[in-house]
């Protein structure tokens, strides 16, 4: 298949080269004039890029994609497939620039969604079929603008599908270019409230803010962070989330029993024993408060979750004090931009029936 990555970072050049390997015609897609543009030029003049594959023995091999461009016009006509894999608070602007060039039958992917669809949707006119991961299927980091690490993945990966008609075709498609994606979840409100950084960043850069700040580089947030105390609010946080799931037809489920799905081959392990043995092998940071931890994953991802709590009326008390706090941490007002669902059904009376309609079709 022809498929376009959208995003030259960490994810995007990760899921490429995994992609790669499966023997797949690939195409990377630079939607900004910002962020890693010197390993991103680097790779565009030479074709190709390397990559240490950490979950794979450490294998050592080299991505020589079809192309590796700033045409938005060549990378959208090329794709059967779409891999959008920016940062969320990107997503108006690449439906923006893509919308003139996709074309009926398109698949979209969006890593992670935040309902995200229905941001294209509004922007594309086409019949497209979009998908959303609430998480990425494998994790690593581009290290010394030199090459590619890959240092995790998850093996079991969720999607949702729009329209929900569709999620059969769509995930024997995708569990053949991944083989941890071969499950679904119901919708993309499911998705959106599985994608653990609305969770986990917020709360763990809000509770050790002082220490991120005065360890100058030496936080290791999830070995460090995630404190007994700390844990509980994370469980309050989920009861609000579960009766919003419950509300939609969805299974409840906690997110360190979330957590545990995705990352343990191994189910009967505690869901506490996995998470803590993934905070050994996770990666150091943040080194500040403001980082995309909280400019994205709080507006993103606890603006919406809020918006749609407040709609079913559900207590979102603790998650609207998250906002305030990480906003006060920041000096910045991150309701400001946020997502809500009011702005993704461009609607100011949003009922539920509304939201069932929309995660449906």
């Amino acid at each position: 298949m022809n498929i376009t990555i959208i995003g030259s970072g960490n994810s995007g050049l990760i899921h490429a080269a995994k992609l790669f390997e499966k023997n797949q015609h690939i195409g990377i897609l630079k939607s900004t004039s910002f962020g890693n543009v010197g390993f991103f030029e680097k790779i565009r003049k030479e074709g190709q890029y390397d990559v240490v594959d950490e979950t794979n023995g450490g294998h050592r091999f080299t991505v020589k994609p079809d192309f590796i461009t700033y045409d938005v016009e060549k990378a959208v006509s090329f794709a059967d497939i779409i891999f959008v894999m920016t940062t969320t608070n990107q997503h108006e602007n690449v439906a923006k620039m893509i919308a003139p060039y996709v074309r009926d039958g398109q698949i979209i992917v969006i890593v992670p969604g935040y309902m995200g669809s229905l941001i294209f949707k509004q922007y594309i006119k086409k019949h497209i079929i979009y998908a959303e991961w609430e998480t990425t299927a494998y994790n690593g980091r581009i290290m010394d603008s030199s090459f590619v690490r890959i240092t995790f993945y998850n093996p079991r990966n969720a999607v949702s599908v729009l329209p929900q008609a569709k999620t059969d075709d769509v995930l024997d498609i995708l569990s053949g270019l991944f083989d941890n994606t071969k499950y679904s979840r119901n919708n993309i409100l499911e998705s959106a409230f599985h994608n653990p950084n609305m969770i986990v960043h917020p709360i763990g850069i809000l509770f050790s803010a002082s220490r991120i700040e005065y360890s100058k580089g030496e936080f290791w947030m999830y070995k460090e962070g995630y404190t007994d105390s700390v844990v509980r609010v994370i469980e309050h946080f989920d009861k609000a989330k579960n009766q919003i799931l419950e509300k939609f037809g969805c299974e409840p489920l906690g997110y360190f029993e979330a957590a545990k799905w995705r990352n343990e081959e191994d189910l009967s392990v505690s869901a506490m024993q996995s998470f803590r043995e993934f905070a050994e092998c996770s990666n150091k940071g943040p080194a500040k408060i403001d980082c995309r931890y909280i400019s994205e994953d709080v507006p993103m991802g606890l603006g919406l979750f809020c918006s749609i709590g407040k709609v079913l009326g559900v207590d979102v008390s603790i998650q609207e004090s998250i906002i305030t706090l990480t906003s006060a941490l920041t000096g910045k007002d991150l309701r400001e931009n946020a997502r809500t669902i009011q702005y993704l059904l461009q609607k100011d009376n949003v009922t539920f029936e509304d939201i069932k309609k929309a995660i449906e079709n």
